[in-house]
Formats: C-alpha cells, sequence, structure tokens
C-alpha cells in the first residue's frame, strides 16, 4: 500500500515539474522578444530581463491562483526559475561567494513582486507605479522620452491578464504560455474589465 501511495506521489511531482518546466520555458521564451526592448523599453540587461520575467510568471501565476495544484505548480515554478537563474549568474562570472547573497536578493525580487502586481491589478494608476519601481527601477516614469511606456506595459499586463478563459487555464495547467506582446487601442478598451 505504502509503495502505491509513494509511486503515486512520485508521479504527481513528476506532473507538476513537467507543467512548471513548460510554463518557465515559455516565459523565458516571450521576455526575448525584440518588442520589449524597444516598444516597452526595458533595460537588456540582467535585472531587466530578470524583471521582466518576474511579471512574465505574475502573468502565468495569477489566473491559475484557484486550481487545485497551483501551491506545488507555484514552488516547482520557482525552483525551476532559481535553478536556472544560478546557471546565469554563474555564466556571466558571479563566483560562488557571490552567489548566495544575489540569489537571496533575486528570491526576496520574486516574493515581492508577485504581492506588489496582485494588489495593484484592480487599480491602472497604482499598477503603473508598481512596474515603473520593478521594471523601470524609478519612481516616476516621465523621465522616459517615450511617454506612453507606462500605459503601455499596464495594457500589455491587463490583456494578457484579460484572456481568462477555460481554455487559457487548462493550457497553462498543461505547461503552455502563450502572451499577447504588441496591444493597441481596441484590444485594450476597458483593460481593467474583468481582472480578478
Amino acid at each position: 500500500m505504502f509503495s502505491t501511495l509513494f509511486k503515486k506521489k512520485k508521479n504527481k511531482q513528476k506532473q507538476i515539474n513537467t507543467i512548471a518546466k513548460g510554463l518557465y520555458a515559455c516565459a523565458l521564451e516571450n521576455t526575448r522578444q525584440e518588442i520589449f526592448y524597444t516598444q516597452y523599453q526595458v533595460a537588456d540587461n540582467i535585472d531587466g530581463r530578470f524583471d521582466l520575467l518576474l511579471l512574465h510568471i505574475f502573468l502565468i501565476l495569477h489566473p491559475i491562483m484557484e486550481q487545485e495544484n497551483y501551491a506545488e505548480i507555484s514552488q516547482a515554478l520557482f525552483d525551476i526559475t532559481f535553478k536556472d537563474m544560478d546557471q546565469t549568474l554563474r555564466e556571466v562570472g558571479v563566483g560562488d561567494v557571490g552567489i548566495p547573497k544575489h540569489m537571496k536578493r533575486m528570491m526576496l525580487a520574486f516574493n515581492g513582486r508577485m504581492h506588489a502586481y496582485k494588489d495593484a491589478i484592480a487599480n491602472s494608476s497604482d499598477l503603473a507605479k508598481a512596474l515603473a519601481r520593478n521594471i523601470y527601477g524609478v519612481d516616476d516614469l516621465s523621465v522616459y522620452e517615450n511617454k506612453n511606456i507606462a500605459k503601455n506595459m499596464c495594457d500589455f499586463v491587463y490583456i494578457n491578464l484579460k484572456q481568462n478563459s477555460s481554455a487559457k487555464v487548462n493550457n497553462l495547467m498543461n505547461g503552455r504560455a502563450c502572451f499577447i506582446n504588441k496591444v493597441s487601442e481596441e484590444t485594450v478598451s476597458n483593460r481593467s474589465n474583468n481582472v480578478a
């Protein structure tokens, strides 16, 4: 009996890890799209890319918060993210002594960003402020030449959160995530509607 239970638990964890790996791969691939570093003016460096990745992870996790295996998928996605971050830091020359400090800072950022975006999405002004602090590292986005930068990034978040169809949730729960990167006035009309 115990061996059967252990086998079921092991198989479930393997399935969770497969889902999380698929979701992480989708998020990572999308953050490599040029539009984020041109139209959205995200800094093309390790910090900018990391914060953009965290935003994508939020867009993945938020729609499935009410699903049965959310906690397990969320934890597995966290683990996969930081296993990859460890490797990335080593590739850019961070030594063994510096890795724990960087990882602690990044893990705190992960948790902080997830809570900040969840708390901010009900109000576009609050979301713009959260994005300014976390994606762009400033308190006032008016320093950017493109004055629509805050609106553009808010639109990106809202249009991707609005697609909360049962088909989308089903895809996410099977390790597949799709994103709408280029938004228009039509696609973002009433953009904060239907965002839970």
